[in-house]
């Protein structure tokens, strides 16, 4: 039962990851961004947040 717990959280962590990055790459994004991932009793929650950076000088 355990070991099945593992698989779907990772398997769902996973597709997760999957999604989010093929967002930012088809919207050019890929530089600067972070990745927030939490679960409750299997309830799987991911944030992405987009950072812009860039030099003044």
């Amino acid at each position: 039962m355990e070991d099945n717990k593992r698989e779907m959280l990772e398997y769902q962590i996973n597709s997760y990851i999957e999604y989010i990055l093929r967002n930012l790459d088809n919207s050019n994004n890929l530089d600067y961004f972070n990745i927030k991932i939490s679960n409750h009793n299997g309830n799987i929650q991911a944030e992405c947040t987009l950072k812009d950076r860039k030099k003044a000088y």
